[in-house]
C-alpha cells in the first residue's frame, strides 16, 4: 500500500534508474569574453559586459546611456549618519546663532515626529473602535512616515541626538540590550505600583510592555551574539 494515497500494489509501477538519468546534467557555464569590458546603464542601472557599449539600452530603451566602469564602482550619493556634525558643528562660515537655532530646531523636530507617531497610533486605535476603520488604517500609515521622518533627523543629528548611538550596528545592538533590560525593570516596576493601588487598566497595559522589552531584548541580545560574537 501507498503511504500517502493508500492505493494498493496494483497501481506500483518499477522504474529502474540508469547511470545515465541518475548523473545530472552538466551545468553550462557562458564563457566571459577576454578582456571584456563593464558598462552601466546610468537611467536604470543595466549592466552589460562586452567590447563597447550598446547604443541604446536593451532595458529602458534610452540611447547614449552607458558609462563604462573603470576600477572600484562607486555610488554617486548615498544617505550619511551625523550630517549636523559633518557640515554644521565646526563650520566657520555658519555662524553660532545659526548653529544654536539649527541644532534646536533638528532635537525640536525630531520629539515632534516622535509624539506624532504615539498620538497617531492612539487615534487609530480610537478609530478602530469607534468602526471607523479605514480612518484607523490611514492614521497607521501617517504614524509610520511620521516615524520615518524621526528617523531621518536622527540620523541627521547622530550622535548629537544620543551619544550612545553611533553609525556602528554592533554597539548600537549592544547598547539597545542594556536598554531593553532597563526598560523591561522600569515597566515593571510601574506595573507593580498601579497593581498595589487597583488601577488595573494601567497594571494590564504597561506589564503588558515590560514583556515585549523583555522580548525585544532577547531578540537583539541574539542577533549580537549571532552575527558578532
Amino acid at each position: 500500500m501507498c503511504p500517502v494515497c493508500k492505493h494498493g500494489a496494483e497501481d506500483f509501477e518499477y522504474f529502474e534508474e540508469t547511470e545515465a538519468a541518475a548523473a545530472p546534467a552538466p551545468a553550462t557555464v557562458e564563457a566571459k569574453p577576454a578582456g571584456s569590458k563593464k558598462f552601466v546603464c546610468r537611467i536604470c542601472g543595466y549592466v552589460h559586459e562586452g567590447d563597447s557599449a550598446p547604443e541604446i539600452c536593451p532595458q529602458c530603451k534610452q540611447k547614449n546611456a552607458f558609462d563604462e566602469v573603470v576600477g572600484e564602482m562607486k555610488l554617486a550619493a548615498e544617505h550619511e549618519y551625523g550630517v549636523y556634525a559633518k557640515t554644521v558643528k565646526n563650520n566657520e562660515n555658519v555662524s553660532d546663532e545659526d548653529k544654536k537655532y539649527i541644532l534646536e530646531q533638528l532635537l525640536a523636530n525630531f520629539n515632534g515626529e516622535c509624539s506624532e507617531v504615539g498620538m497617531y497610533l492612539c487615534m487609530a486605535r480610537v478609530a478602530h473602535r469607534e468602526g471607523y476603520p479605514e480612518i484607523g488604517l490611514y492614521w497607521e500609515k501617517a504614524a509610520y512616515e511620521e516615524a520615518e521622518h524621526a528617523a531621518k533627523f536622527a540620523e541627521l543629528l547622530g550622535s548629537e541626538l544620543e551619544p550612545n548611538m553611533t553609525d556602528c550596528t554592533k554597539k548600537n545592538l549592544a547598547w539597545r540590550v542594556d536598554c531593553e533590560y532597563g526598560a523591561t525593570a522600569g515597566k515593571t516596576e510601574l506595573a507593580t505600583v498601579a497593581k498595589k493601588n487597583g488601577l488595573d487598566a494601567i497594571h494590564d497595559t504597561v506589564h503588558e510592555m515590560a514583556r515585549d522589552e523583555a522580548r525585544h531584548g532577547k531578540a537583539l541580545q541574539g542577533l549580537l551574539e549571532r552575527h558578532f560574537k
